[in-house]
């Protein structure tokens, strides 16, 4: 894999964003690259917050999906403005060639342009160090990585390709690892919607919540590990519609057996009430 693997495309709203040739799937088609980092992975995980709370230890953001980085410098970006705690960012990427490819094109890619020298660095040597902020680049398989991270981590950034290009990373096992990397209170944010990946996220562990439209999508989903975070957590109306639905079953599993329904129907997030009619 490399950068021929990888082409610009334009979008409707006129931004540039980047296309995997092999499976044709854009990153960030919606909103575009800038708007959409900042409202799923900035506004939506309530970052600046996080940054701003009187906590001895740095904030811990994991990246999982760091493709062209433009989840990765809103982060960065937003820890500069607020100025509080330190940033330990941490990405998951196996392949250089979307960065490589909004590097070669500055004049397309402004944001990239403007952190050339870290990207750069990070392109090098797969570290940067800099000040209140570690960025490292853990290459390879995201779940043999995840073993390799550097503590809890206070956000997921959860952006890799879809389910249908990237299945081993939408599993309820997949998903389970994320959950026991995530420190109490902590937030995964990611840009589906579908009902399967909402089912999975719940088998795995998670409490779920909707998140705020992109675009196309009247909704993006956030999970946790309880619903103190979560604004509009799902509540007895989408469970409703999930009864209804020809798409009951986890991602990777074909037919939801009773087994997996009874456990979805037991989860606390319904057996207490809790959460909104959402």
């Amino acid at each position: 894999m490399g950068l021929s693997d990888f082409e610009t495309v334009v979008l409707g709203n006129g931004e540039v964003s980047v296309r995997d040739r092999r499976t044709g799937e854009i990153m960030h088609p919606g909103l575009g690259p800038r708007r959409e980092a900042e409202l799923l992975y900035v506004e939506q995980t309530k970052l600046a917050g996080r940054l701003e709370a009187p906590e001895p230890t740095p904030l811990r953001v994991l990246d999982v999906g760091l493709g062209a980085a433009n989840n990765a410098l809103a982060v960065i970006e937003c820890a500069r403005r607020v100025k509080g705690r330190a940033l330990h960012l941490t990405s998951l990427e196996q392949d250089d060639g979307p960065l490589r490819l909004v590097l070669s094109e500055p004049s397309r890619f402004p944001a990239q342009a403007a952190h050339r020298e870290l990207l750069e660095t990070l392109l090098d040597r797969r570290r940067v160090e800099a000040p209140g902020l570690r960025w490292t680049w853990l290459e390879g398989d995201a779940l043999q990585a995840l073993p390799r991270l550097d503590g809890p981590q206070d956000v997921i950034c959860f952006d890799p390709f879809s389910p249908e290009a990237n299945p081993g990373l939408w599993s309820v096992d997949a998903l389970a690892r994320f959950r026991r990397v995530l420190v109490p209170g902590g937030i995964l944010s990611t840009y589906s919607t579908s009902t399967r990946t909402r089912v999975t996220l719940l088998l795995a562990g998670f409490w779920v919540g909707a998140g705020a439209a992109a675009a196309v999508k009247k909704e993006t989903t956030v999970a946790s590990d309880g619903p103190a975070v979560l604004d509009v957590p799902l509540g007895a109306r989408w469970l409703q519609r999930w009864r209804r639905s020809s798409a009951r079953s986890p991602h990777g599993v074909a037919v939801l057996t009773p087994e997996l329904e009874q456990a979805v129907l037991a989860h606390p997030q319904f057996a207490t009430g809790g959460g909104s009619p959402c």
